[in-house]
């Protein structure tokens, strides 16, 4: 019998905050659907991001409660981040006990800086703490900041399908997307629409025959 595939992370956010968001499916902003089930789906969703390297993905799999802590700590940023976004989708403005525990996990994961000498000048390399929490959600708080702080802010939508709740960056020339994924969602949208159409459109009663 053939094992499981593991679930294939999406990245149609546009940012790597909201792709981290995007971990979770949402309704009626709760989460209703979770992807990252244990701390190696956590490590696998940072190593396809590029935030981990392939080859060191194996140090992050150490102590099963230290994985443990770091992933409930992941999902908490997560679900902080999902009300700041969400809030923006909706042209409000994040409420401020969300922006503390964000400001509060930059604070765990500073940005630093590392310049190194190449053929011909030189090249600066981000680098997160050396905790395991500052190097797997370092480069995701990093973006909610970067994204916060951006004229972009104002392009982040929340998918309009009644079961999904995923955010993404709207970066059309018009900003009329609505879809996070017009091959999931809007496919699945068009599909009812076209099925209520069929429904409405009313079939002829035959004509009763003279007897």
């Amino acid at each position: 019998m053939k094992e499981p595939q593991p679930y294939t992370f999406s990245r149609i956010a546009g940012a790597l905050c909201l792709d981290f968001v995007n971990t979770a499916s949402w309704v009626a902003d709760q989460r209703s659907t979770e992807h990252l089930n244990d701390f190696g789906d956590l490590v696998r969703w940072c190593t396809e991001s590029a935030i981990v390297p392939h080859g060191s993905a194996t140090v992050f799999c150490g102590e099963a409660e230290q994985g443990a802590t770091i992933l409930a700590e992941a999902k908490e940023t997560r679900e902080t981040l999902y009300r700041i976004f969400i809030a923006l989708s909706r042209d409000q403005a994040p409420a401020g006990e969300d922006l503390q525990p964000l400001n509060e996990t930059l604070a765990r994961a500073p940005l630093r800086f590392e310049v190194h000498r190449q053929e011909k000048g030189f090249a600066c390399e981000r680098k997160a703490g050396a905790t395991e929490f500052a190097m797997l959600l370092g480069p995701v708080v990093w973006s909610a900041a970067e994204l916060l702080t951006s004229g972009q802010c104002q392009q982040v939508k929340c998918c309009a399908s009644d079961s999904c709740g995923w955010l993404f960056l709207d970066n059309t020339k018009n900003h009329s997307r609505r879809w996070c994924d017009m091959g999931d969602c809007g496919s699945r949208a068009k599909s009812k629409r076209y099925y209520r159409k069929k429904l409405s459109v009313s079939v002829p009663v035959e004509e009763e025959r003279v007897s």
